[in-house]
């Protein structure tokens, strides 16, 4: 065990003199950084562009505000908890002047997509005349235009469903009051009609709609962030934060070029006859410590990208998890060169390991939500294992 010691020692001082690996081993941590500061410059939000058509006519049909521009300053006002509340805070939408300036913002992609709004959109929507009511324009290699309209009928149906529910009661009141079926609007309002008669029911109806509103179980939107390189988070909450760069996915696959690499150079060194002074019995724990050098010094420059990628949790952890990854990739690139025996053929294998390793395992995308009957491809790769532990 002693001479095993040595003989990491001395293989870390080997590559730590190689300037092409020391440049490697600082890339990383650097690169994450880089990246991670720009993520957090430019905001993860997505631009949203919106407008309202000028109206034929006021449509305001007695109401204090026009629909349409209620439902833009909902969704331009959100602030703070609010966003986080019902899950808009993933996108920013802000005004702009006319529906030309809304294409043109499209189109220079400043926007994922943009909206324009019917005038009159509460007539409209009144006389049943839906069409054309909103207009989306999207750019047609976007993939949030869909998502982005949920949030948009989420704050409509904030705006316009009270009216709905409120002509709903009045309606089931009156056919009760003619001799027709009540319909649950009228039985559940029964005290409503003392003393007001019906602006009374149509008061309190507007209060219990208002109470449930309020409470935050009437419309909700949760999203949650899968499969980034192993990280998933509620918008709730959450020790990591979401990126758009898959830093534990990256430092997976890393790891297990380095150690497939290090198995190429351990074929070189015994080729050379490296280990031939040594005895049989020592000669295997050499070996393993020869090539476990370089996988220990990516493991370092690993965690070191996890922290500044801001997606490294609890110490003990991160440090097991890594540590028993550590192994397995040792384990792993030693028996790949006992099996193919010549250095060249596992140089060989590693494109195929670094392409299947991208696409099967969870680094950018889990491939099980959409070909659930390939995931049994995923266990072929060891970078999955230590993805699927976080």
């Amino acid at each position: 065990m002693k001479s095993g010691g040595v003989w990491f020692f001395l293989s870390c001082k080997r590559y730590l003199r190689k300037v092409s690996f020391l440049l490697i081993l600082l890339v990383l941590p650097a690169a994450t950084f880089f990246v991670r500061g720009l993520e957090e410059k430019e905001g993860q939000e997505v631009r949203i562009a919106v407008c309202v058509e000028t109206a034929d006519s006021d449509g305001t049909d007695g109401k204090t505000a026009l629909l349409e521009e209620e439902l833009l300053e909902a969704l331009t006002k959100q602030e703070g908890d609010e966003e986080d509340a019902d899950g808009s805070g993933l996108f920013r939408f802000y005004e702009c002047g006319s529906e030309e300036e809304v294409k043109a913002q499209v189109a220079s992609r400043q926007a994922e997509c943009g909206y324009v709004f019917s005038g009159n959109l509460r007539g409209k929507l009144d006389e049943g005349d839906y069409k054309r009511c909103i207009r989306v324009y999207s750019a047609p290699s976007t993939v949030l235009a869909d998502l982005s309209t949920e949030v948009v009928f989420a704050a409509l149906m904030k705006l316009y469903d009270r009216e709905i529910f409120l002509d709903y009661v009045m309606e089931a009141q009156v056919l009760r009051d003619s001799g027709g079926e009540s319909g649950w609007g009228g039985e559940a309002f029964d005290g409503g009609m003392e003393p007001g008669g019906a602006e009374g029911l149509e008061t309190l109806a507007g209060e219990l709609y208002d109470k449930w509103l309020a409470s935050g179980s009437t419309f909700r939107f949760a999203y949650r962030y899968q499969n980034r390189g192993g990280q998933g988070l509620d918008s709730e909450g959450g020790t990591e934060a979401a990126g758009v760069f898959p830093v534990r996915g990256i430092v997976a696959v890393y790891l297990l070029l380095v150690g497939m690499y290090s198995a190429v150079m351990l074929g070189y060194d015994e080729e050379k006859g490296l280990f031939l002074p040594l005895s049989s019995g020592r000669r295997l724990v050499c070996r393993m410590a020869v090539l476990a050098a370089p996988v220990f010094l990516a493991a370092l420059s690993a965690l070191g990208a996890l922290r500044t990628g801001g997606c490294f949790g609890d110490l003990a952890r991160e440090f097991g998890v890594m540590g028993v990854y550590v192994l397995a990739v040792c384990g792993f690139s030693y028996g790949l060169k006992i099996i193919c025996r010549r250095p060249q053929v596992v140089c060989c294998l590693i494109p195929l390991v670094l392409v299947g390793s991208l696409v099967f395992s969870p680094v950018f995308v889990d491939i099980r939500q959409f070909f659930p009957e390939w995931g049994w491809v995923e266990k072929a790769f060891l970078t999955s294992y230590y993805l699927r532990a976080f």
